[in-house]
């Protein structure tokens, strides 16, 4: 079964060298893109490939010749895309300075994939399965370090597509336990507007992540009361505002350190820790292993 075609057509394909398109196994393929100048892609999507564009970085522009339909993907936002009706043909626009993975899977292989788990993904149900499926999500810190580790492995050639078959099967079983943690129909006491103030108060979190503020201050800002914010934020996210803070420093941590451009003490003193050895003592509770020794080890 071929999951694409990407159109022979330099008009439609700018820099079509900077896309890294690479087949993992005959039933997932994916596309890499992170480059400093913008880039197009035109492609050709067999019916029954189930679609996933995560961008990390810039802005991902969907359109399409036979429609008025365009779709927009800013940083930080992920989104699937299943059709079985006809084959598509989207043309991709990405900015400059952005970072994109594409994952393209046959929907056989996410029937073997989740089979026992099916009952929580909508579009796998035997009534669904020949109605399109659209949805836009925000990524979550575990999808925005898996994808970096796929971008950026230092794997040797002979293990480097094996490592990046385990991270993409990864990544697609954190995009739908995100879709499951994010499912507010469970939290009845959730309307639009508290979903909104959540999630206003998670960006806060993390842009203030150095030096947090209170929960009482964090539910002041976005003018909703500390009960609803707490509950509302663990049944959003499947974990507490304290917990999910962590795993974002911590997350983050591990991807500075990745990049061999940080000593730990600068990744301690940028993640708001005085005392670079509470740091290490919460990096070993996540990894297991010291920030010293993870260094030595990668």
């Amino acid at each position: 079964m071929k999951l694409i075609d990407i159109h022979k057509n330099p008009s439609l394909n700018n820099g079509e060298s900077k896309w890294n398109n690479q087949k993992l196994d005959k039933e997932l393929q994916i596309i890499e893109f992170k480059d400093s100048e913008e880039g197009k892609l035109s492609l050709k999507i067999n019916p029954k490939v189930v679609q996933y564009y995560f961008c990390i970085q810039g802005k991902l522009n969907f359109s399409f010749p036979e429609s008025s339909y365009q779709i927009t993907l800013k940083d930080k936002e992920c989104f699937f895309f299943y059709n079985p009706d006809k084959a598509l043909e989207p043309r991709l626009h990405c900015s400059e300075n952005s970072q994109l993975l594409l994952i393209y899977c046959s929907l056989e292989k996410i029937h073997d994939l989740f089979l026992d788990k099916n009952q929580g993904i909508d579009f796998l149900k035997n009534e669904n399965i020949n109605r399109k499926f659209y949805r836009q999500d925000d990524l979550s810190i575990e999808m925005e370090l898996a994808i970096n580790q796929i971008q950026n492995s230092r794997m040797p050639d002979n293990l480097n597509k094996v490592f990046k078959y385990a991270k993409t099967l990864e990544l697609l079983s954190l995009y739908f336990s995100n879709q499951s943690a994010q499912n507010v129909a469970s939290c009845p006491f959730l309307n639009q507007e508290s979903i909104g103030k959540i999630k206003e108060a998670k960006d806060l979190l993390i842009k203030n992540m150095a030096e947090p503020p209170t929960i009482a201050e964090l539910a002041s800002k976005v003018e909703i009361n500390e009960f609803r914010l707490k509950e509302g934020f663990k049944s959003m996210y499947g974990t507490t505002i304290y917990n999910y803070l962590m795993d974002h420093k911590m997350n983050l941590a591990k991807s500075l350190l990745d990049s061999k451009e940080y000593k730990v003490q600068d990744v301690a003193y940028d993640l708001g820790y005085s005392n670079a050895s509470h740091f290490i003592s919460s990096f070993k509770n996540k990894f297991g292993v010291t920030p010293k020794k993870y260094l030595q080890n990668s």
